[in-house]
């Protein structure tokens, strides 16, 4: 089977909501990997933040960065793409839409807070 064969859409006519599909869309890839790339950045920024005396605020991570920082990163990564990989196959849902949104405006938050936050830092070291 060919991957241009492969399900976009449900099996009956009209069927488009809560249905699993083999091919999920372009806008829906973009999505994951935008919230994946976020999530790269997110821990980056918070090694970042850390070396200059902040505190991890999440205690799941808190208790990961005892493994190290490689691990730390790997663990936040693999459990943000395990959740964005289960909003992606759920694009279908209406709830999975939402929350797919919420991922994205969250981790884009997250980000302007990291930036704003290294800019004090910054400032603080002049």
């Amino acid at each position: 089977m060919c991957i241009r064969d492969r399900r976009k859409g449900g099996r009956r006519d009209g069927e488009r909501e809560k249905v699993y599909v083999d091919r999920p869309g372009g806008w829906v890839l973009a999505a994951f990997a935008i919230i994946v790339g976020l999530s790269l950045l997110d821990a980056t920024f918070t090694l970042y933040l850390l070396k200059q005396g902040a505190t991890e605020a999440n205690p799941v991570m808190r208790a990961a960065l005892h493994l190290g920082d490689q691990a730390f990163v790997l663990i936040k990564t693999g459990v943000t793409v395990l959740a964005a990989g289960f909003l992606m196959v759920h694009k279908n849902w209406p709830l999975g839409r939402l929350c797919l949104a919420v991922a994205l405006l969250g981790y884009s938050a997250l980000t302007l807070y990291h930036l704003y936050a290294q800019q004090l830092v910054n400032q603080v070291a002049l």
